[in-house]
């Protein structure tokens, strides 16, 4: 298996960390959480003191999840926004993990970015993170003056489980006939979480496929259908009039078929979308910085958030 050298090296650096700190207790999902966010910190880049940074608590049901709402200092308003939905199995994750997933789009683009702090399976299963992801996307627009932003530029993306939850935002606000974002951003998306759904896997620093089934039980709880369209967004019957996609999926990955057959329904559906194969890389690699990928695959994301948010994503046709 070839994967970017960086990478490889930057795998190494992760395992020795791993093997410093003590035995993780079987079973401990707090300490889970807390390792793997800790991981993420060590490839966090520096702050960037020209984003401005404001939390906002946004109600749900059963109580109230955080909004970080982060935008370059001198960004015209109201701005153009981006609502990004972190990964990490439905089980893990938060948002200063979510920012390392985002990157620097904020500031590339520019436009502002709002991180959605989900709660988090298997305490909150399906539907609940879903639903706040709603509630949080609604309490945005329903907010846009008050908060700089233009409710007629809105994006929508995530990584991994943050793009499932993407991909099912969508599905629901098309159903329930509520605003759609103008554009959806998928990362390494997890759209069939039926056991047939994944490839081979992903190999050294890589998600396994045991690992895509194990998380997605969390998510599922006791009682939920893997077929469910909000659960997999492939076994969704009809995926017409979506906001147009990107999907980037990477060559070393069980997710991998996930994003090229979702990228086929799309078409099928009439819908505008393109995908990104990312070569020698396992999931979600690109987010690690010190390789060449890292640049091209944030530059390309800024790009096309760029132009979905001036309305020229879809170049004219001439003739």
């Amino acid at each position: 298996m070839h994967l970017d050298p960086p990478l490889v090296h930057l795998y190494g650096r992760l395992a020795a960390h791993a093997a410093e700190l003590p035995p993780a207790t079987p079973g401990d999902l707090d300490e889970e959480r807390r390792r793997s966010n800790a991981t993420m910190l060590l490839i966090a880049p520096p702050h960037d003191p020209s984003l401005l940074v404001e939390e906002h608590r946004v109600p749900v049901e059963g109580g109230a999840i955080t909004v970080r709402l982060t935008r370059p200092k001198g960004l015209a308003e109201p701005a153009p926004l981006l609502v990004f939905l972190h990964g990490g199995g439905w089980y893990k994750g938060d948002l200063d993990a979510g920012e390392v997933e985002c990157g620097p789009l904020a500031s590339l683009v520019p436009c502002a970015v709002a991180s959605v702090d989900y709660r988090l399976a298997p305490e909150h299963p399906y539907p609940l993170p879903l639903e706040d992801c709603l509630a949080a996307y609604l309490w945005l627009l329903d907010h846009a003056g008050e908060l700089g932003i233009d409710p007629r530029r809105v994006a929508l993306g995530g990584a991994s489980a943050g793009a499932n939850l993407t991909a099912a935002l969508c599905l629901l606000l098309r159903d329930r006939g509520l605003p759609l974002p103008i554009f959806q951003q998928l990362d390494a998306p997890a759209l069939d979480l039926t056991p047939e759904g994944n490839d081979a896997d992903g190999g050294l620093g890589g998600l396994t496929s045991a690992e895509v089934l194990r998380y997605a039980a969390y998510y599922l709880g006791a009682d939920g259908d893997p077929r469910d369209p909000y659960v997999s967004p492939l076994h969704a019957p009809d995926l017409s009039g979506l906001p147009p996609a990107a999907l980037v999926i990477s060559e070393h990955d069980p997710l991998r078929a996930h994003g090229e057959r979702y990228l086929a329904r799309l078409h099928e559906a009439g819908v505008a979308a393109a995908a990104v194969r990312v070569l020698a890389h396992p999931h979600g690699g690109w987010i690690a910085p010190g390789t060449v990928t890292f640049t091209l695959v944030h530059e390309m994301r800024a790009g096309l958030l760029r132009r979905a948010f001036a309305g020229t994503l879809i170049a004219p046709v001439s003739g």
